[in-house]
This record gives C-alpha cells, structure tokens and sequence, in this order.
C-alpha cells in the first residue's frame, strides 16, 4: 500500500473512513499488555504523537468522530478533534481493544512471550472460537467490530469518517473487511501508534489505499 503524505477528499457516493490507533502508552513502550480491562493514558510520547497526527489530519473535512471509551483512545481523540470543533464526536464501547484476560497488566518474562504467541500461532491456524483465559476470542472481537462498522456505515453513509481504536482490534477488523487478508492474516497487518488506515467502504466490499501509514511522524 502507498504511504501517502497527504490525505484527498472522498468521493461522497463511497463512505470514507479513517482507522487510527491511540498514541503511545506506558503500557505500551514497556510491551505491558493493556488488552480491555487497563484504562491507561498516553505518555508524553503519545501525545506527542497524537498531535503530529492532528496537524496531518487537519485539512481532512470530517462529518463525524467515532472513539472507543478507554482513555487512551479519548486523549488521543480529544487532541485530533481540537483541529475540526463542529464535528461531532460519538463513543462506542465496541470499538474497545480485545479482553487479553490474565494477560493484561501482566510484566513481560519469557514464559508469557512464549504463552502470547502460542496464542498467536493458533489463530494462524484458525482458532478463532478459542477465548483467552479471562478474556475474548477473536470471533468475539470480530463480531462488536463489524457491528461497529455497520453502525457507523448507516449512521454516516456517503461521509467521511475518523475511528480511533486499538492495535489488536484494528488487526481484526482490517483483516475482515478486506478480503485479501482474511482472520488468518491479521499478523500481516501491522498497527503502529497513530497509524492512519484509509479504506474506502461501499455497499458489500471494502478498500484499503493507506494501511499502518505513519508519515505525519517522520517530521516530528
């Protein structure tokens, strides 16, 4: 996928939207998983990050903001939405990172790398039924995302809109609404801090022409 530098103007017979990770997070630059149930803020870094993201994002005529309601998100929409005052801003709780269970808070040891990525693996291998100890599965994620997705695609068709979320939650739903990739493949699918994902949606098929794009932070 292109990483453009500049972000154009939807056509208004497609719904535009604008997938965004939170900024950095303490949780993050330790590699602590935060998963659903750790309400963290951004550190100095996300923030910073957040409004590079602000300034590139600026000129974008957004009709409307979705965010997920964990704070790291919200910190990071509130920072984008100071650039675009009259758009409204909605929150919705399925748009809230994955319940990573007995994971989350949890210090980085081997033991627990080995654990998450035994996860990982099988997930490559379709167990997308299969719940975390204390936590989602994939297909429960799937299912708020899409739900979210549909949401916003009435409520906004024809629109352009920005989503701020989360990484794991981005993987799922970019992996299942464009079909080149497939659950399978979310690995494949990076999620840097205020990545921009640019797709395009109709009716029944969706298009990416910005995937995990961070070029507003490469003049901070």
């Amino acid at each position: 996928m292109p990483n453009a530098t500049h972000d154009a103007v939807a056509d208004r017979t497609e719904t535009l939207f604008y997938f965004v990770r939170h900024g950095e997070t303490e949780y993050n630059r330790k590699r602590i998983v935060q998963g659903r149930g750790i309400d963290s803020v951004l550190n100095e870094t996300g923030e910073t990050q957040a409004e590079a993201l602000a300034r590139r994002l600026a000129s974008v005529p957004f009709d409307a903001i979705y965010t997920s309601t964990l704070q790291r998100a919200l910190q990071t929409t509130q920072i984008l939405a100071r650039s675009h005052p009259d758009v409204p801003v909605a929150h919705l709780e399925d748009l809230e990172e994955m319940a990573w269970g007995v994971y989350e808070g949890a210090p980085p040891s081997a033991d627990r790398e080995e654990e998450l990525q035994a996860i990982k693996r099988r997930w490559r291998h379709g167990a997308f039924d299969e719940p975390i100890e204390g936590g989602e599965s994939v297909r429960d994620v799937q299912r708020r995302a899409l739900r979210a997705v549909d949401h916003i695609m009435e409520q906004q068709r024809g629109q352009t809109v920005l989503v701020v979320t989360h990484g794991r939650f981005l993987r799922v739903v970019l992996a299942s609404l464009l079909d080149e990739y497939g659950l399978k493949r979310m690995h494949e699918l990076p999620h840097s801090n205020t990545a921009v994902n640019r797709l395009v949606g109709r009716t029944d098929t969706f298009e990416a022409d910005l995937l995990n794009c961070t070029a507003h932070l490469d003049d901070r």
